[in-house]
């Protein structure tokens, strides 16, 4: 059998570089170095371990929000203070805004579909006002901080510390569902080609919740 000698040595150029950039890739540790509890005495929450380890899908799964939605804040930098207090005037409402407009834009537009129109300005007209709606109902369960570090364990002078803070909220389920319900109601037009749709939006939310909140 011949081989294409040409091919032959561009496929082991290909390889050659592919292990080199393996092999100069760097090798990423992260490490703890202290938390709010290592300060205060106390244990790390069951809610951040969760949270930090598999995102908000798990932690909303968790059996003591079985009649809640979780919000959660985030915020990273290189000053402790700073994200504390970061922490400490975040914003339920405005976290609640955005996870409706990502909720009730993919529910528009799976419903829209078949359709074969896309309704964009009805569909942002009405998303901007559910999103700005003041719901009521958020309560704040905890908050927490971690300082970590990254490096390169070959180059052990190579590193970033960086604190992050986060902040726990809850909101009832019975509750968010009926006012995001009643909001999407009273936002949409008898004569709108989106009625409808948005009635039965708000029907399902009523009867099943907003399934993909933690999505």
């Amino acid at each position: 059998m011949k081989v294409n000698k040409l091919a032959l040595a561009a496929l082991v150029t290909v390889l050659l570089v592919s292990l080199s950039a393996c092999a100069s890739k760097p090798k990423v540790r992260i490490v703890e170095l202290e938390n709010k509890g290592t300060i205060m005495g106390i244990s790390t929450p069951r809610w951040i371990t969760t949270y930090a380890a598999y995102g908000i899908n798990r932690l909303q799964s968790q059996s003591e929000f079985r009649d809640k939605y979780c919000v959660v804040g985030e915020e990273t930098g290189v000053n402790r203070q700073f994200v504390v207090a970061w922490a400490d005037h975040f914003s339920a409402q405005q976290r609640i805004g955005a996870m409706l407009r990502t909720t009730i834009v993919s529910s528009y537009q799976a419903r829209v579909q078949a359709t074969g129109n896309t309704y964009e300005q009805e569909i942002n007209n009405i998303i901007s006002a559910v999103v700005n709606v003041s719901y009521s109902g958020a309560q704040r369960e905890d908050d927490w901080w971690s300082l970590r570090r990254r490096y390169d364990p070959d180059q052990k002078d190579v590193y970033t510390d960086e604190y992050t803070a986060y902040v726990l909220y809850t909101i009832p389920k019975l509750q968010l569902n009926q006012q995001v319900a009643q909001a999407l109601e009273t936002t949409v037009s008898k004569d709108s080609a989106l009625y409808d749709i948005t009635i039965e939006m708000a029907r399902q939310i009523l009867r099943d919740g907003i399934s993909s909140w933690s999505e």
